[in-house]
């Protein structure tokens, strides 16, 4: 490798772990061709089913080309840069922690909306907007109520079909929990615990 992560200790650790990569797979269902936007170190793309290709975009040039191993990754910045994708050439856009990251959220979510098929669906997490969640993360620019994560979507020309919480449930993972997180954070308790992410599945209309 010769990149060099310009994030070393934010990566550290940072990855999709393997039961929630899985657990978006099957949100998404059969597909051939998958965006992930904001792919660090590309764990989405080490995870993915056989069969389905997985490119994949980030701003740091040493962490794409770690994410190269499993995706087809190139560097980009999502500030202000179109997709260098063709309208609708992708099944289904995840766009995992990254419309935080970015101070125009809404142009990134046309962006990922165009590049995906009629039809195709988009999976996104964006952090809660609890000040704790927002700001223990330096390269956060902001965070998300219920009701902004939907219109970010919405505005975007998506149908949002559905948006839950998620968040670091202990032993989820470990214990192949992971499909039950989210009725677990509608407890009001778990929920303040450990809440710390809307994600949201939506739709490009036919």
């Amino acid at each position: 490798m010769t990149g060099v992560v310009r994030k070393r200790s934010y990566y550290d650790g940072a990855g999709i772990p393997p039961e929630l990569a899985r657990r978006y797979f099957r949100l998404l269902g059969d597909l051939a061709t998958i965006l992930d936007l904001g792919c660090g170190t590309g764990e989405l793309g080490r995870y993915a089913p056989k069969g389905v290709r997985v490119h994949g975009v980030d701003m740091d040039a040493g962490a794409v080309e770690l994410a190269s191993r499993y995706e087809h990754a190139i560097c980009l910045n999502l500030e202000n840069n179109v997709l260098p994708y063709e309208d609708g050439m992708f099944d289904a856009v995840v766009a995992k922690d990254v419309f935080e990251h970015v101070t125009d959220a809404g142009r990134l979510a046309a962006e990922a909306r165009r590049v995906v098929a009629p039809g195709g669906k988009l999976l996104a997490s964006v952090i809660m907007a609890k000040p704790k969640a927002v700001w223990s993360d330096y390269t956060h620019v902001r965070g998300f109520t219920k009701a902004s994560a939907v219109m970010l979507l919405e505005d975007a020309g998506l149908t949002v079909d559905g948006i839950w919480r998620m968040g670091p449930v202990p032993l989820s993972s470990k214990l192949h929990l992971m499909d039950a997180v989210p009725h677990v954070l509608r407890l009001p308790i778990a929920g303040r615990l450990w809440a710390t992410s809307w994600e949201l599945i939506a739709h490009v209309p036919k």
